[in-house]
């Protein structure tokens, strides 16, 4: 039988892999025990001959050919069967170490069973080739002996270089007849003709293991037909055959060594090793591999090395990504196996940080590894991170000292016991637990968050600073406790004081072991404003017995993406108080307050909210797609919009706000930060009304322009309750007299971060000149129901910065322009849709659609600047789409990588209200910014009002995301706006080139 026979079983089916089912019908084969010749579709086998702690034997002789033939004619009936039954097998006796046990040696054959078996699918943990019996014995010890050609010498150097110790590890005889070894490293010009050139075979030392590195240039087939007479031309007990590029070999060859160093035995070692490379083809026999194994190597200080490595990574952001060993990937817990510098410290710290890690075995081994492969991601960069054997220098001969970095630890103690205990495993259920938090320098054993705590943008003073910590349980499934609230103090240096929380674990009412978890989240805020938050969770258990049964413990993650804040926050904008809306383990919405010494949930009613949302939505949208605009405040169209929203809003303010325990800095105060801590999370902020709500027919405030000019009004008619219901006013409404900056999470995979804090450079380059550079696009709907919607916008734009603006018809264009123009302003007005093949949100410029899957960086900002960009995102409500996790609001924060302020609309609006919108907006901000700098939160809610005033529904329903202390400014000249004298200090201080406007 030939491979093409088997290849036939593999390639038909559903389309998924059908290795699983193969594997169990050789298996089959190799026990005729089980009945292969009498199995019914669907049967669910005893497994009754196969022994625990032997080889599974998988193998087919050729009188299994006609009864193939007959699975085959009827194989899509059997693979879902036999599939089942294998994974029945793994699930019973655990993965398997596999041995091919195949009459026939075709090498054609034995290869395609070896990469077929080594599957990810079949879950095996080892597959070799039966190669006959021991010839030779002697158990492997350290220090190896590896018998080689003196121009392998490098692959020996390798070891020395990079692990610690490395030369009692490893010795090296040279290659020659009498040589006695543990290893042969099989030379690459071996010859098997007598007389021919190259290394003869049968000159090879005897050894208990010969290995040959092969390019990845050479088929399966060689692969396998070079094993086959090395297995039986050598005096050895095993031959191993690894297909990789040479330049890889050195990694292969580090890997394999650590798979041995802790402990593993070598058909699993090899096949763990060559994850990431072609499959290994292995032959011995199971009686050598039941003692080829080596003592794990427990290397003294490894994990204090390790700890200090991660260090040197830490601050390697030019580092290119690091390419690391997938088996060592899988150790640190991480998906991929390509890391950032700083990823890849992040990962180090986050796995010493778990219980007993600095005596698990094969640590140093790992550790060479990583410096083999830092090693070659330095390669061509002009200072080196590790350059000599041991212990990898600091980047800087003389480096300047620098601080510790600290991090947010929390760690959890039983209370049951006379003397606090650490539970760094699964909870016992209905029990009472303390929490302990502090920051500080991580210890190993500590659980801790991954990214440091961005202290340095804290303000600096020599005694430190206190900090806020608020404990919120959002296990879900019941009524949450309320949050806890404690203040720490961070010195200069060394540990915070710490604070602790006591908590209760649910109780289990008949559920699995795993079933129910703890779910916490911690926050860190400086004077209201969020600097990082983490996730805590734990499995909750039934006793200490179930809890044996559970690895997994007490886990602590970041929350949200992380981002830095390059200044010292105290000259940010203080909050009065901040919101973190969110939902619990269970999926209930909920947010929660925190204002200075208080934190408490606030209620909100998931149906009643989105229901809520769509009645706001629907009102706003009866005037945005109406064939004419208001003509002004006193429109009764306008009137009676107000009348219904303030309806809305002051139920909402009263569920949200109007509660026992709601101090004033959400009552009252002008400045609050709203974070979106999950998709689909909006609260509509900005209409909430804390005035009495209006009967139907009330009239407009007697002081409503005056209070859209001041941003508050205390006319008498709103101190009487009975009298105000005659009576609506615009400042009621807190998107007319509060900054409220909005921040989002981008994407659920990566909710691991920092909440409140967005990428911000120093005060005097923080701005975003509008008059520099400025690119439109406009969906060709704009004008579809008013002929010249879009012309407004031309001509204001031509208007305001004659020049300094381009208009693009495609998305190509439009990415093209962004990286050759760096523009400070983007203006789109566009349609949002459904792609049919992907089902994925859309958005439309001209008439190109582009799904929000594909947004990237390179439409929203040049590549590496620094600078801010505004971003007028108005047209079918990118804020609030029918898929809320698909926001193109969202998505151009996450593209903009915290430069971007996105002022959008929950409303949708059709082109002829998009154009004059959009068009005095840009004459709003024009007027503002010659007037002098102005931040965004401050001159978005000063246009809101002006706008509002002249009869635009639109200003209602709009909001901003982003960091509200981005600064706009635009002198359209050298001299308009600074005099003679403080010219040139206002022009460095806002960043501005020396000639104008227009770059």
């Amino acid at each position: 039988m030939n491979k093409h026979f088997f290849e036939r079983f593999e390639r038909e089916g559903s389309g998924r892999s059908n290795a699983p089912a193969f594997a169990m019908l050789g298996v089959l084969a190799s026990y005729p025990e089980m009945g292969l010749e009498h199995l019914r579709p669907g049967e669910r086998l005893t497994l009754s001959g196969l022994i625990p702690g032997e080889p599974l034997r998988f193998g087919f002789s050729p009188r299994d050919r006609a009864i193939l033939e007959q699975f085959h004619a009827l194989w899509p009936m059997w693979v879902d069967g036999l599939a089942a039954n294998w994974a029945n097998l793994v699930s019973e006796f655990g993965p398997q170490r596999i041995e091919i046990a195949q009459d026939d040696e075709n090498p054609e054959v034995l290869a395609y069973f070896a990469e077929l078996l080594a599957d990810a699918s079949v879950g095996a943990a080892s597959v070799y080739i039966r190669g006959g019996e021991p010839r030779w014995d002697r158990p492997l010890l350290w220090p190896l002996e590896i018998v080689a050609q003196s121009s392998e010498r490098r692959l020996i150097e390798v070891l020395w270089e990079n692990v610690s110790g490395g030369d009692a590890l490893v010795r090296w005889p040279p290659l020659e007849k009498s040589a006695v070894g543990h290893v042969l490293l099989v030379p690459p010009d071996i010859s098997f003709v007598p007389g021919a050139p190259g290394t003869q075979a049968r000159e090879m030392p005897s050894s208990a293991i010969a290995i040959a590195f092969v390019s990845e240039r050479k088929t399966a087939v060689e692969a396998m037909a070079l094993g086959l007479k090395l297995r039986y031309r050598l005096d050895t007990d095993a031959v191993l055959v690894v297909r990789t590029p040479m330049k890889r070999r050195e990694e292969c060859w580090l890997a394999l060594l650590a798979a041995l160093s802790s402990g593993r035995a070598l058909d699993e070692a090899v096949l763990l090793a060559s994850r990431s490379l072609a499959v290994p083809f292995l032959l011995s026999s199971w009686k050598f591999l039941t003692k080829a194994k080596l003592a794990a190597w427990d290397e003294q200080g490894a994990a204090s090395e390790l700890l200090r490595f991660s260090e040197l990574l830490r601050d390697r952001f030019e580092l290119v990504d690091v390419v690391v060993p997938e088996p060592l990937a899988r150790s640190l817990g991480v998906e991929s196996s390509q890391l950032s510098a700083p990823e890849l410290a992040a990962a180090l710290r986050r796995f010493l940080s778990e219980p007993g890690v600095e005596r698990q075995p094969g640590l140093g081994a790992a550790l060479a590894q990583l410096r083999w492969a830092v090693r070659a991601a330095e390669e061509g960069l002009e200072v080196p991170l590790s350059q000599n054997s041991s212990t990898p220098p600091p980047l800087d001969p003389k480096p300047p000292r620098k601080p510790q970095p600290r991090y947010l630890q929390a760690n959890i103690f039983s209370t049951d016991e006379d003397a606090a205990v650490h539970e760094p495993g699964a909870l016992l259920a209905d029990r009472t637990y303390q929490l302990e938090v502090h920051i500080g320098p991580v210890h190993l054993g500590s659980r801790f968050v991954w990214k440091p705590f961005p202290e340095a943008d804290l303000p600096s003073s020599p005694g430190g600073n206190d900090l806020t910590v608020v404990f919120a349980d959002i296990s879900g499934g019941r009524k949450p406790p309320p949050p806890q609230l404690a203040r720490i103090h961070l010195p200069p240096e060394g540990d915070s004081t710490p604070c602790s929380f006591k908590f209760s674990t649910p109780v289990l009412e008949g559920l699995e072991p795993s079933a129910e978890r703890f779910s916490a989240r911690i926050a860190v805020l400086y004077r209201n404003r969020v600097l990082q938050t983490a996730l805590l969770s734990a499995p909750v258990v039934s006793s200490v017995e179930a809890r044996m049964r559970v690895w997994r413990g007490v886990e602590q993650d970041m929350e949200l993406p992380p981002v830095f804040s390059n200044e010292a926050l105290d000259e940010r904008t203080h909050f009065d108080a901040a919101l973190v809306l969110n939902h619990d383990a269970a999926g209930v919405a909920g947010a929660m307050m925190v204002e200075d010494e208080k934190a408490r949930w606030l209620n909100i009613d998931q149906p009643d909210l989105e229901e809520s949302i769509r009645q706001l939505r629907a009102r706003l949208d009866v005037l945005t797609q109406s064939a004419d605009r208001p003509v002004g405040l006193e429109d009764g169209r306008l009137v009676s919009l107000l009348v219904t929203l303030a309806n809305q809003g002051a139920l909402l303010w009263r569920i949200v706000v109007d509660q026992p325990g709601v101090g004033p800095g959400l009552r009252q105060g002008k400045r609050l930060q709203i974070l979106e801590a999950r998709w689909g999370t909006f609260l509509p902020v900005e209409l909430f009304y804390e005035f009495p709500a209006p009967h139907t027919k009330a009239q407009l405030c007697p002081n409503a322009r005056q209070a859209l000019e001041t941003g508050e009004c205390d006319h008498e008619c709103h101190r009487d309750e009975e009298l105000a219901e005659d009576y609506v006013c615009p400042a009621g409404f807190w998107g007319l007299t509060r900054v409220l900056e909005r921040q989002r999470v981008v994407d659920p995979e990566q909710a691991r971060g920092d909440v409140g804090l967005r990428s911000m450079p120093s005060r005097e380059l923080r701005t975003i000149p509008l008059l520099l550079k400025g690119l439109v696009g406009a969906s060709h709907r704009v004008d579809s129901h008013d002929i010249g919607s879009m012309d407004k916008v031309r001509h204001t734009l031509r208007t305001l910065w004659p020049d300094c603006t381009q208009e693009v018809k495609g998305w190509k264009e439009w990415a093209k322009a962004v990286q050759q123009h760096a523009p400070s302003l983007l203006v789109l007005l566009v349609h949002t849709g459904i792609e049919e093949r992907t089902d994925v949100a859309t958005i439309e410029i001209a008439d190109e659609e582009l799904a929000v899957s594909r947004l990237h960086e390179r439409h929203v900002r040049q590549k590496d600047s620094s600078g801010g960009v505004l971003v007028l995102l108005l047209g079918c409500s990118p804020v609030l789409p029918a898929v809320k996790f698909q926001s193109v609001v969202g998505q151009f924060l996450w593209a903009g990588r915290g430069s971007a302020v996105v002022v959008s609309s929950v409303a949708d609006m059709l082109g002829r209200h998009a154009g004059p919108t959009t068009a005095e907006l840009l004459n709003g901000l024009g007027d503002l910014v010659r007037q002098g700098a102005v931040n965004v939160g401050d001159a978005f809610i000063r246009l809101r009002r002006k706008l509002l005033a002249g009869g635009d529904p639109l200003m209602l329903g709009l909001a901003v995301y982003g960091d509200v202390d981005w600064y706009l400014v635009a002198p359209t000249s050298p001299r308009e706006d600074v005099d003679a004298e403080t010219g040139d200090v206002a022009r460095r201080m806002w960043g501005l080139p020396d000639s104008g406007a227009c770059a």
